[in-house]
């Protein structure tokens, strides 16, 4: 039985080795702590991925700057509010926007925010990359109501040998976030080049530090047309184990069951919720679009609102849906 209110690094490091009746019953006590603290309820959130234009060079993401290969796109506002209504019309409550970060997409987002406020009541969620104390500002003013931006490894050396820039910036701009008053969405991936079980032990640490509103835990999928392609994919076991304890830990935070756990198993999914997780994200980007927005890879895994709906009653929770209108 994990300690919830006193989690050693000896503590972390032997629970994210855990597999068999041992891992089981730690998924159990992130399941009671889900149900004592958030009740049975699954927050199903639906994704538009508006482009894949970046300014960054991280080496496991094909939409790395220098991936010339990868033909870009933007989508405008017209296409996005048009996703937009359907989303709504599917009864799902909360409309998130992803990007690659790149600086040319804040002024379409801006567009945007109120009017899918305004025209249809869903909250806004934003994963667009580092932004400025003034741009966060201007996205909260205008309604976006969260913001993800994940910390990927707590290791400063690490982040910056996979190309991915300053690690001090990137936890600074959580400050920033909150500030701007948006609730704040952080997290790591399992399985990164060069990391180790300290490096784990340390994400979950980290990840209880910053205490976000969101927190969530991805395997690492090899991307080809990058330089960590021919690595292999992160430990999914592991993954399931870093997300029940965070849900230990912290309690209160959203926790995603991402597509990639599905994307690696057949059960992934099911499991994330197992593991103690209580959002899943519906995708709804066009096939145009979708298929270059490399997040993962060519062949990741896509979740459609019938697969999110019976995955969570699978697992004995209830999605929050709205009704339909009428």
């Amino acid at each position: 039985m994990i300690n919830q209110t006193h989690l050693t690094s000896d503590d972390i490091r032997k629970s994210l080795l855990l597999r068999g009746a041992e891992q089981e019953e730690l998924f159990r006590q992130a399941r009671e702590v889900r149900h004592q603290v958030l009740g049975d309820r699954v927050l199903v959130r639906g994704v538009l991925e508006v482009s894949n234009d970046c300014g960054k060079d991280c080496g496991y993401c094909a939409m790395r700057k220098s991936n010339t290969e990868l033909s870009r796109f933007t989508m405008n506002v017209d296409q996005i509010m048009e996703i937009a209504k359907h989303v709504a019309d599917c009864g799902i409550t909360c409309f998130f926007l992803q990007a690659a970060q790149h600086p040319d997409v804040d002024s379409l987002v801006e567009e945007v925010i109120p009017r899918v406020k305004r025209e249809f009541g869903m909250d806004i969620l934003l994963c667009l990359g580092e932004r400025s104390s003034a741009q966060f500002k201007r996205f909260g003013d205008l309604g976006a109501d969260s913001y993800i931006l994940k910390f990927e490894t707590s290791d400063p050396e690490l982040y910056r040998q996979l190309g991915c820039g300053n690690h001090a910036a990137r936890l600074k701009a959580g400050d920033l976030i909150r500030a701007a008053g948006m609730k704040f969405g952080s997290g790591n991936i399992v399985g990164l080049p060069g990391q180790s079980l300290e490096t784990l032990v340390r994400d979950v640490e980290l990840g209880i530090q910053i205490n976000p509103d969101f927190i969530s835990s991805a395997p690492f999928i090899p991307n080809s047309g990058t330089p960590c392609e021919k690595n292999g994919p992160g430990d999914i076991e592991t993954t399931f184990n870093m997300m029940a304890l965070w849900r230990i830990a912290l309690g209160r935070p959203l926790i995603p069951s991402v597509s990639a756990l599905q994307r690696m198993h057949a059960d992934g999914q099911f499991r994330g919720f197992q593991a103690g997780a209580n959002i899943i994200t519906v995708n709804f980007t066009p096939t145009e679009f979708r298929n270059r927005y490399c997040i993962y890879n060519k062949d990741r895994f896509i979740v459609s609102v019938d697969h999110a709906v019976a995955t969570i009653r699978r697992a004995g929770l209830e999605p929050i849906l709205r009704a339909p209108a009428g």
